[in-house]
């Protein structure tokens, strides 16, 4: 169980990109390699940001979908060929002058294990692999590409205290 005060202290989202955003699977054949976005999950990153929150996307691939979709969003960065995430979420606390406690995780694979153990919130899609159980405080229901950032902003979001503020313009 997260404690009200952990869910507080998160100013920064960050999230892996295939397997989290995207559904894990990679199309060949087009001029970049071809993936698909889940259109609520970009919406309630989009809910995160207008709250406050900086969201950022590490990513072991460099993919021109990836620029296209972090820029349509306004992500507040990407970074791409991470082969060693660990390095890049330490460049990424220094560069926004943040502690690994107010960091937010969400990954599927093990590469992301390194990250998961000193963020303040380690989260593991619903078909992430086993290894990830050992560090994620919890696992969404929702599967990578299929809401399971979605899911992760709304608990995110009630945890600061902050979903009947966001959601009130829609409730009008």
């Amino acid at each position: 169980m997260i404690s009200s005060d952990n869910w507080q202290k998160i100013k920064l989202v960050i999230c892996d990109i295939d397997g989290v955003l995207t559904d894990g699977r990679v199309g060949y054949g087009a001029e970049d390699f071809l993936k698909f976005f889940h259109y609520r999950d970009g919406h309630w990153l989009k809910l995160a940001m207008r709250a406050g929150m900086m969201v950022g996307w590490l990513s072991g691939r460099k993919s021109r979908a990836n620029t296209l979709r972090a820029s349509e969003l306004g992500i507040t960065f990407l970074k791409e060929n991470c082969t060693d995430k660990l390095s890049s979420f330490e460049e990424i606390l220094k560069e926004y002058r943040l502690l690994p406690e107010e960091c937010l995780y969400i990954g599927d694979d093990v590469i992301d294990l390194p990250v998961m153990r000193r963020c303040g919130i380690a989260v593991a899609v619903a078909d992430a692999v086993p290894e990830l159980d050992e560090v994620a405080d919890f696992r969404t229901a929702a599967p990578g590409g299929h809401g399971a950032v979605c899911e992760v902003m709304h608990k995110l979001l009630a945890g600061q205290g902050k979903l009947d503020e966001i959601l009130e313009r829609y409730r009008r």
